[in-house]
């Protein structure tokens, strides 16, 4: 899916252009005036011109003051939570919301916005050592992920982030400094699907420290909420559309799933329970979604999908999922539409098992390194199932050494090799995208073009 750059305007250009409407509205009125027999179309002309330029000069306007310098929609409506002021996702959220304006004044009904989502994020140590500087004393994360930037360019930008984010605590394979936020933040990214297995090792104020911490890098969690406030989703609304995006972990042990029964924060952390996923997406069909996308950890590292996670996928596909998303295996697995019959009628349910690995410091093999950006298209038509176009990026996790020190860059699998990768990585690169190509042989993706 390509998608096209708008550039905005500079208030000097915005205010020749009204003067150069206002001298030439001038000039055709004094024209009309001296003219006979054509002073209607003159002035209905002039008219015309006024209204277009007004036109360009508010939008124009409009782009400068609504627009963050990170491309953030600051505007009421699209790209935020349904009666909230907080931004649903990085991306870009006006190019949704002027296809829904269009959509609508043409009377057709037909709405559409973006989602990317990447596979696991885990800032393990290899990774966390390389992003500390002994010169300053500080951990500065914020270009792991920034050659992604360009492929996460949609309405909603999300990954499965497998970290607690704390400055409380000693740090260590999990545990990592709060400024681990503006890694994602930096790579356009505006949600973290934050439930996984080691979520709740440090209890409710882990909790509230990755919150916390995503907040102030202006993220958003899903799967993860505070232990005392109204846990659950949000309905969002992206490109006139409203969604809902909810997310929930099968990789509890069972000692951690009774301490947040004891502690009563069972909200906090959602267990992937097919009656209580039936539950939220029947919810959320009550609050408005017109489209619900499930997002899921699952599944063992290093494992094929196995029949648990298959029965589980039809069932929440046949509550009534129009999307699901997994990850956990840590290797890139198969797409594949999923058959459901709702109110009567047949529809389908677009599931991908694993988007692999985005981040990770285990370099055992070249599926290990692999992963891939989902990118799909949402259109709803009022009373109509929502229609969900898919395609991918593959990914791959380069290493280099410089000054006797490794670096880790997250990079797209394809097209041309960043500058400096040497021929050795650029070989572990190919077969990375060779193992996400041989995943996803046979499924409805296709490469992004």
């Amino acid at each position: 899916m390509k998608r096209r750059n708008r550039r905005g305007f500079s208030f000097g250009t915005l205010f020749m252009s009204a003067l150069l409407i206002l001298v030439l509205g001038g000039s055709a009125y004094v024209l009309a005036r001296l003219s006979s027999g054509t002073e209607g179309d003159l002035t209905r002309a002039v008219h015309t011109a006024l209204q277009l330029g007004a036109e360009t000069t508010r939008q124009g306007i409009e782009d400068i003051l609504i627009r963050e310098p990170g491309g953030e929609n600051t505007r009421t409506g699209s790209g935020k939570a349904a009666g909230t002021g907080t931004p649903s996702g990085g991306g870009a959220g006006d190019a949704a919301r002027e296809k829904a304006v269009l959509a609508q004044e043409a009377g057709d009904g037909v709405r559409s916005f973006t989602l990317t989502v990447g596979g696991t994020a885990a800032i393990e140590t290899e990774i966390r050592r390389s992003c500390y500087s002994n010169d300053s004393g500080k951990y500065d994360f914020t270009d792991v992920m920034m050659l992604l930037r360009d492929s996460m360019r949609s309405d909603w930008n999300c990954v499965f982030l497998e970290n607690i984010l704390s400055d409380e605590y000693k740090v260590n394979a999990t545990i990592v400094p709060t400024t681990a936020a503006e890694m994602l933040r930096g790579a356009g990214i505006g949600h973290a699907a934050c439930g996984f297995g080691k979520a709740y090792d440090k209890g409710t104020a882990g909790v509230r420290a990755t919150l916390a911490a995503l907040q102030s890098s202006g993220l958003e969690a899903v799967g993860l909420y505070e232990p005392d406030g109204a846990a659950g989703f949000r309905v969002v609304e992206l490109g006139g559309v409203r969604a809902a995006f909810l997310q929930y972990t099968d990789t509890l042990t069972a000692a951690v799933s009774k301490s947040l029964a004891k502690d009563g924060v069972a909200g906090a952390l959602p267990e992937a329970d097919p009656e209580r996923i039936g539950a939220d997406i029947a919810e959320a069909r009550n609050r408005g979604a017109e489209f619900v996308a499930v997002l899921i950890q699952w599944g063992k590292a290093g494992k094929a999908v196995d029949k648990a996670q298959r029965e589980l996928a039809q069932q929440i596909a046949d509550a009534g999922a129009d999307l699901i998303i997994g990850c956990g295996s840590r290797l890139p697995q198969a797409a594949e539409m999923l058959q459901t019959e709702r109110n009567g009628q047949p529809g389908q349910t677009l599931c991908a098992y694993s988007l692999g690995t985005l981040l990770s410091d285990n370099r055992d093999n070249a599926k290990r390194l692999s992963g891939y950006l989902l990118h799909a298209t949402v259109r709803c038509e009022t009373g109509k199932a929502p229609v969900v176009e898919a395609s991918y990026t593959p990914t791959y996790l380069w290493r280099f050494k410089q000054d006797g020190k490794y670096f880790y860059r997250c990079v797209p699998a394809d097209g041309p090799a960043p500058d400096g990768m040497d021929s050795e990585q650029t070989k572990m690169r190919e077969r990375a995208e060779k193992a996400v190509a041989d995943a996803l042989a046979g499924s409805p993706l296709e490469k992004r073009e």
